[in-house]
């Protein structure tokens, strides 16, 4: 199955119900501190500044290119989902921005739409298939600027989902909790219609290799995580041992050129 099976599915309802951020959208003002956290995350991990050109591949609602451009940047929001398009224009009208956003799959992208100094795809290639997932990654190498900076940031990881989840259930089991054999958010139709390309830290790393990436590193995003002071705590020692590839799904790989 490819993304182009299933594009019906990414429709006006989806970007504003389902997609994370949509509960901040409304409010959503082109200012870094209006903009959902996992995505003042990603700029922060592009470091992206005003004078670099922005693309961003399955830019959905489009928040971070309007955010861009609202500071002076240049910046191109690519999706194949003509809701997601017409949302994003919609919300960059409304606060007098002008990034350019383009109805279009990545595999439409060209060098002749010229260099980026980054780029970004945030929860993109589990959405598209395997062998889409190669083309991606090879589109990523030929449209990025030497020197330039691209993140992939995805959920889940499938070692988390393979191995992590059943330490957690076991741990559970001790406290006397009893945890379903399978994450809940994993059982749906709905889920395995949307999520066709699954990664870990080793299958992103080969593919950006293949692509001609020298330079690429996975991390976890365990910032995200809610609780108190000693699950916070547990979490920035484990972030520092191999343990994290199988814990943590909040996962995202830095490539340069």
């Amino acid at each position: 199955m490819k993304s182009t099976d299933v594009k019906s599915l990414y429709n006006e309802e989806y970007f504003l119900d389902a997609v994370d951020g949509h509960a901040d959208f409304a409010n959503f003002d082109g200012s870094f501190e209006r903009l959902f956290d996992r995505y003042r995350r990603n700029v922060e991990l592009l470091g992206v500044e005003p004078t670099h050109t922005l693309l961003e591949i399955g830019c959905g609602r489009g928040e971070i290119c309007i955010y861009h451009a609202k500071r002076g940047g240049k910046a191109v929001g690519v999706d194949f989902s003509k809701d997601a398009i017409e949302i994003a224009r919609h919300k960059a009208r409304s606060l007098d921005v002008s990034p350019e956003f383009r109805e279009a799959s990545f595999d439409e992208l060209s060098e002749k739409d010229g260099l980026f100094d980054r780029v970004l795809a945030c929860e993109f290639i589990e959405h598209i298939s395997a062998e889409e997932g190669d083309l991606f990654f090879r589109k990523l190498f030929s449209l990025l600027r030497p020197g330039g900076r691209a993140l992939i940031y995805t959920f889940p990881n499938t070692l988390q989902r393979r191995y992590g989840y059943n330490l957690f259930r076991l741990y559970n089991l001790l406290r006397g909790t009893r945890l379903p054999r399978q994450q809940p958010d994993t059982t749906s139709e709905h889920y395995r219609l949307y999520h066709l390309n699954e990664q870990n830290h080793l299958t992103l790393k080969r593919a950006a290799r293949r692509a001609g990436f020298s330079k690429a590193r996975v991390g976890y995003d365990v910032e995200l995580a809610s609780g108190g002071f000693a699950k916070r705590l547990a979490f920035s020692i484990v972030k520092k041992t191999p343990l994290r590839h199988i814990l943590f799904n909040h996962m995202y790989l830095v490539v340069e050129r």
